[in-house]
């Protein structure tokens, strides 16, 4: 994440809503992309798996030997994968080692983060988004491709591309907790397509049970927008020889580099 922008409220204090609002069950297909071209590419079997901005460990539960059975409750099928989770948010990391007893987690910057090991994948989802400049990614995958294996996959998976980017897309959903009644919305927009960046904001509506008091909080996060182009070129630059993967739905965008 930039830190030259306000870290948005749903990494610090509101990171318990996260759980509540994208559960793990959210992300089975997602994982099961990946399990499958790691199988394909690398053969069958344990891998060692690094994610770049893990947040909760939502998409790792599902992939790492470490997931507890109830990943399974969740959707999930049961990972084999040794992994280890860095993120930027010691509050979303806390979730992910929740969901993943026994996990090796580490605080740092997907961007700088250095650690004296080396895998067979690097997973970067959806937290890329918030790099904001060529020069943010390009510093992100150079890591990426530090922490590999001769051969090694790296899977890079920004929610949006310029080509699949909706200006104005809106989405609702609603849960609940013991204590509360979530409703949110997410509004997607591009103030200034000139840029790199566009805005997503989250609005939340938390009722207490007990009360039937409503809450509402306004979450802005500023995000990085590029076209494929620019991300396949960035990936070469970086040393990766690079693929586009295709998706059956536009929920996120999903490019393959080999080391």
């Amino acid at each position: 994440m930039d830190t030259s922008v306000p870290t948005p409220r749903l990494y610090d204090d509101l990171a318990w809503l996260w759980p509540v609002i994208s559960p793990p069950s959210h992300y089975v297909a997602e994982a099961e992309t990946l399990n499958a071209l790691i199988a394909q590419r690398l053969g069958g079997g344990p891998k060692r798996i690094l994610e770049l901005g893990a947040g909760g460990g939502h998409t790792l539960v599902h992939l790492s030997a470490l997931s507890v059975d109830t990943s399974r409750d969740a959707g999930g099928w049961g990972g084999i994968h040794e992994s280890v989770a860095a993120d930027l948010s010691d509050a979303m990391l806390a979730h992910c080692r929740a969901l993943i007893p026994g996990i090796e987690t580490h605080t740092g910057d997907m961007r700088s983060l250095r650690l004296d090991q080396t895998f067979d994948a690097v997973l970067i989802h959806d937290a890329i988004d918030y790099l904001l400049t060529e020069d943010d990614l390009r510093r992100t995958l150079h890591n990426a491709h530090a922490h590999l294996k001769p051969g090694g996959l790296a899977f890079v998976a920004p929610t949006y591309s310029r080509e699949t980017f909706h200006d104005g897309e809106v989405a609702d959903d609603g849960t609940a907790t013991d204590a509360e009644e979530v409703t949110f919305f997410s509004y997607v927009h591009d103030p200034d397509p000139a840029d790199t960046t566009f805005e997503m904001i989250l609005l939340y509506l938390l009722r207490d049970r007990a009360t039937r008091k409503v809450e509402v909080i306004e979450d802005r996060h500023t995000c990085g927008l590029f076209d494929n182009a620019t991300w396949m070129q960035l990936m070469q630059d970086a040393g990766f020889g690079v693929e586009f993967i295709e998706q059956e739905t536009g929920a996120w965008t999903l490019f393959l580099g080999t080391a």
